[in-house]
């Protein structure tokens, strides 16, 4: 059995909610849907990723964002202007904000677990692939001119 017909509604609704909620309470910021037509929008991006592990579920949560949008948000996040680690460490942080969000839902659904710590890198754009027993939820948003990819992947345990 898939987890989101566990769920009081899809893995992607989820997603969606926790994603426009952190932006909303934490950065001030709308989100509007994109499209992904499978080009790549922007070359390099940070990939902020958080897992979240329990005994019934095992999830990855990968947030990427430019590094324009990076440098806003650690702007809004703590103050003033970034560099380096503080933008590394505010684009970790909101993913950790994102995964924290759907842990409690999860939770809610009957599927606990622990957040692990943020892992960021940077690059060009990648695709999380759904295996057997899996389910992949991935969505483009903007953000006034800026793109914002999200995407879960999780295993369910019986």
């Amino acid at each position: 059995m898939m987890i989101s017909s566990q769920l009081p509604v899809s893995l992607s609704d989820t997603v969606e909610r926790a994603l426009k909620e952190i932006f909303s309470k934490q950065l001030k910021l709308s989100l509007e849907p994109a499209t992904y037509s499978g080009e790549v929008q922007y070359l390099k991006v940070f990939h902020a990723s958080v897992s979240i592990t329990g005994e019934r579920v095992k999830a990855s949560v990968l947030l990427q964002i430019s590094e324009a949008f990076a440098a806003k948000a650690t702007k809004i996040l703590i103050g003033c202007d970034g560099e380096g680690a503080e933008i590394e460490d505010a684009t970790g942080e909101l993913c950790n904000m994102i995964s924290g969000r759907i842990k409690s839902e999860l939770t809610t659904a009957g599927f606990p677990g622990v957040l692990g710590t943020p892992t960021i890198t940077f690059g060009s754009r990648i695709d999380l692939r759904d295996t057997i027993g899996s389910e992949l939820s991935r969505a483009e948003w903007v953000c006034g001119t800026d793109h914002i990819n999200i995407q879960m992947l999780i295993h369910t345990q019986t």
